[in-house]
């Protein structure tokens, strides 16, 4: 699945290559200020929010860059998807763009709310009896036995450099940060705008934040090794789950991230509150691992301006009422 050699991996050419080919179906997502973050920090905290993009998540990014990247060719042999749920909406409206449609494996495990969301949006869905690993699994040997078009979403350098133009984005509406959170599941978004950030300014600190629940890349880059971890559910759901032991990720998130941060599912739903309350913003799990990163680790940022990135928005309003009650 993994694409290309890493050490040839140039993560900034990749982002200046998809600012080109998707010039005409992104629309950079705004920087807003928060001055109840800033005050926590003594610093200046910006929130990025990507959580705007159109199908409400930064993969939107990533997958149409991707999708117009493929030949007629390729689109011509099929192509087969695997998500966690916010690729599987990106993938599917890109697709549309090149009036085509794809298959996309979920695993059976995943919410049934969630499921429904897919559905209610169109997405082809295919379902498969086994966790996140194994249903990635699948769709990878559908995909080579069946002679199509694998559409991962992290494991693919044209995906992380669709995923790297929020990072230009952040570099161009505030050109001095000094620090940027992402939120981390495969790491494709983490590497992509960490990649970015590190060419505009080698001094801006970029850290990946997984859940405990979920720890796949924390725990691999402080072993050093891609091994299979333990994963518990997390309402950083779409974060949920192994990584491809192939994954350029791990070497590129060694090249371009500074340290992984760990957060706790109380401290998640209290970001999510926080996030609601303060800038009445609605958010998944996933979008608000950053904010629980930098409310947990104020020593860490104490003075600086600093950039969480808000990935995404796709959540059942009734767990959401429950998390914010």
């Amino acid at each position: 699945m993994a694409s290309g050699n890493t050490q040839m991996i140039d993560v900034p050419q990749l982002v200046l290559d998809a600012l080109e080919r998707t010039r005409d179906y992104l629309t950079p997502t705004p920087l807003e200020y928060s001055r109840y973050l800033s005050e926590q920090i003594d610093g200046e905290v910006w929130l990025k929010l990507d959580s705007m993009q159109p199908t409400s998540s930064f993969k939107y990014r990533g997958a149409v860059n991707k999708v117009m990247s493929l030949t007629d060719e390729e689109l011509s042999r099929g192509t087969v998807a695997v998500s966690s749920g916010n690729f599987a909406l990106a993938i599917t409206a890109a697709m549309r763009l090149r009036g085509h449609s794809v298959p996309i494996y979920v695993s059976s495990e995943m919410e049934p709310t969630r499921i429904k969301l897919l559905r209610d949006n169109g997405v082809k869905l295919v379902i498969h009896d086994g966790d996140s690993w194994a249903t990635e699994m699948e769709a990878g040997r559908v995909a080579k036995e069946e002679g199509k078009v694998h559409l991962a979403p992290y494991n693919d350098a044209i995906v992380i450099g669709g995923q790297g133009t929020c990072g230009y984005e952040i570099s161009q509406q505030l050109p001095d940060l000094d620090a940027a959170l992402f939120a981390c599941g495969g790491g494709g978004f983490l590497t992509g705008g960490a990649g970015w950030l590190k060419h505009h300014d080698p001094g801006v600190e970029c850290f990946g934040v997984n859940a405990k629940n979920s720890p796949a890349m924390h725990h691999c880059i402080k072993a050093d090794r891609m091994h299979m971890v333990d994963i518990l559910p997390t309402l950083a759901d779409t974060c949920e789950g192994n990584i491809d032991l192939d994954s350029i990720t791990f070497d590129l998130s060694k090249r371009h991230v500074d340290d992984f941060l760990l957060i706790s599912e109380d401290e998640i739903a209290a970001a999510m509150r926080t996030l609601f309350y303060q800038h009445r913003l609605v958010v998944e799990g996933s979008g608000a691992l950053t904010v629980a990163a930098l409310l947990k680790n104020k020593a860490l940022f104490k003075g600086k301006k600093v950039v969480p990135v808000i990935c995404g928005r796709n959540i059942d309003p009734e767990i959401f009422k429950d998390i914010i009650a």
